[in-house]
């Protein structure tokens, strides 16, 4: 039956209004937009500092966070924290740059209670549940922390802190994040125009967050009395600036996060820096191995979610590489067609910041055409040393040293006379790629090759320890000593080792036990391995390796040397090999190597 011509001409004026109404508020979307940005940019050009959580309104319908079974958008999240910061305040007042410890886990949930701390006017100051109690306790106790915040996962220890301190608790889950929904009016509610100035409604002032601390890291060790790392919203956000210009994070980027907890907290380019410009986070949990590949060839995934960057740790990547040896090492097809995917598809494969074997590097460029980008990075520093992540003739990828700093930081090497032997500062580069453009680097030395400790500078350097003893040690001329051994030769930085870790040298080359170490930590037989020096009374230095064996692995030692000389040059290929049912470690859990040079007698 046709319909009459009062019900038609009724259709067109009901559906031109509803167009007409989705129009006006498109515009007043982009209005507020084009509003917010100009108001950030402003904001910034004065020196002023734009915690992402607000930066997040630009995108607020995109999707943030994804995982095995669900996502969540740049809104939800922020309203998740918008509810987590009230109940925040409510205990520790707005603004009061409060302590909040909080149980961390590799979710959505990382994000939101970052922003709800934030938002609060706190400082978001992250814990590891692999801390011993006792660790634990001292730092709710050294930080004076107000509040606890636990996912379900670990509610039980924080339970028992939150007792011991009497201090309040909040538990966490999923809940907090509200149903997703398209609301053409939430920036409508949320913000609040004034001739050329934007207030976001519930959120402190720019300039709170221009003089205030954002994080409190303990630094990640097995130390009874770790030290805790102020770090203010600008260091944050210099870093973000800095690695997302040197990186070219986009809005349209997918990043696979394979990072564990304790490197997301803070470091930025797992996480703040896609977030702060709209792109998309697959965060993984528990890292299904089996089914790792399936996730970087985009294997089942809509085009909009298949990531085109990745980022994990050497040893991530040396499992990995594990599952490849087994599903498609004897498989061509498979063999060419991931080479080929990750060629095309896959932009940006980053390794951090542990030190890399060369056999990772090596295998991984064989076997996906792409050379893993190392960085070094610090809670103290951020991210200050670097690869290119454009290679040209002058600038290449290596696996054991970096090109440049990182924009806007200064670097110089102190030899152990205290006196400054190389003097460095990289400026801003047009594009802002690190390494690209060989004129923004100054190197002042009169050595083509030689040691000393590395010292940074700069605007992503935190603020200093939350004891100012701890602070003065570490800080001379506003350059914060790193206690790291560097080697430059030929225009690169070679990171040795800590102060105190082994370095000599032989055949007029400085080698570094933690460099031989990291290698034989990837032989599939060793489960524990430490190198000493011992001096030989005709070779000067004896290289010496103690190797704890797998329990199934025969004592092969033949094997084992027969990998050292394949990966190592010769210069640095251990001369004895000596197997142990175990090595010591003190409380700190570091090894005495002190100790191991008595098993080695000539």
């Amino acid at each position: 039956m046709l319909a009459n011509k009062s019900s038609i001409a009724f259709k067109y004026i009901y559906s031109r209004i509803i167009v007409t109404k989705k129009i006006s508020t498109n515009i007043k979307i982009f209005e507020h937009l084009g509003h917010l940005r100009e108001h950030f940019r402003k904001e910034e050009e004065n020196g002023g500092a734009v915690p992402i959580f607000k930066k997040v309104l630009l995108h607020a319908d995109h999707i943030a966070i994804k995982s095995n079974t669900t996502e969540y958008s740049y809104q939800q999240l922020y309203l998740g924290s918008k509810k987590l910061s009230i109940q925040i305040s409510n205990i520790c007042g707005s603004g009061a740059s409060c302590n909040v410890a909080v149980f961390c886990e590799n979710n959505a949930l990382l994000p939101l209670t970052q922003w709800g701390c934030w938002m609060s006017g706190q400082v978001f100051m992250p814990l590891l549940h692999k801390f011993p109690f006792e660790t634990l306790s001292f730092i709710i106790g050294d930080s004076k922390s107000k509040i606890i915040i636990s996912g379900q996962l670990y509610e039980k220890i924080a339970k028992k802190l939150a007792a011991m301190f009497d201090i309040p608790l909040i538990i966490i889950d999923h809940h907090f994040i509200p149903e997703h929904s398209i609301n053409h009016h939430f920036l409508e509610k949320t913000l609040l125009t004034v001739g050329s100035n934007v207030f976001i409604e519930g959120t402190l002032n720019n300039d709170f967050y221009s003089c205030s601390v954002a994080m409190l890291v303990y630094n990640n060790s097995a130390a009874k009395k770790p030290k805790g790392c102020r770090i203010t919203h600008k260091n944050l956000l210099s870093r973000i600036k800095g690695t997302s210009k040197a990186w070219d994070y986009k809005s349209s980027d997918v990043l696979l996060n394979l990072l564990p907890v304790e490197y997301n907290n803070y470091s930025v380019h797992s996480m703040m820096c896609l977030l702060s410009v709209g792109g998309k986070i697959d965060l993984c949990y528990n890292i299904n191995y089996d089914k790792i590949w399936n996730k970087i060839l985009g294997i089942n995934m809509l085009i909009k979610d298949k990531p085109n960057m990745l980022t994990a740790l050497p040893s991530t990547y040396t499992k990995i590489l594990k599952v490849y040896a087994k599903a498609f090492s004897n498989n061509p097809s498979m063999v060419e067609y991931i080479k080929n995917y990750c060629q095309l598809n896959i932009r940006l494969m980053i390794s951090g910041s542990t030190p890399l074997p060369m056999n990772i590097f090596y295998y991984w460029y064989k076997l996906t055409g792409h050379k893993l980008l190392r960085y070094y990075e610090t809670p103290e520093t951020g991210a200050v040393l670097g690869n290119p992540y454009i290679e040209d003739e002058r600038h290449k990828r290596k696996q054991d040293s970096f090109n440049v700093p990182f924009p806007q930081t200064m670097i110089r090497i102190v030899n152990f006379k205290d006196k400054t032997i190389l003097a460095a500062a990289i400026g801003n580069s047009e594009n802002g790629r690190v390494g690209n453009a060989a004129q923004i680097v100054s190197f002042n030395t009169r050595y083509d090759n030689f040691l000393g400790e590395l010292h940074v500078s700069g605007q992503t350097i935190f603020k200093g320890y939350l004891h100012q003893d701890d602070t003065k040690i570490c800080f001379e001329n506003n350059f914060y000593k790193t206690g790291i051994i560097v080697e430059f030769e030929n225009n690169t930085l070679r990171l040795l080792g800590r102060v105190d870790s082994i370095v000599f040298k032989r055949a007029g080359r400085s080698i570094s036990s933690d460099e031989i170490e990291t290698l034989l930590k990837t032989h599939y037989k060793i489960k524990d391995v430490a190198v000493v020096a011992v001096r030989h009374p005709h070779w000067n230095m004896s290289i010496c390796a103690v190797c704890v064996i797998n329990a199934e692995s025969t004592q092969d030692l033949a094997n084992i040397k027969l990998f050292c000389s394949k990966w190592l040059p010769p210069h640095m290929c251990p001369d004895i090999f000596k197997i142990v049912p175990y090595i010591h470690r003190n409380s700190e859990g570091k090894i005495e190597k002190n100790h191991l040079t008595k098993l080695f007698s000539f």
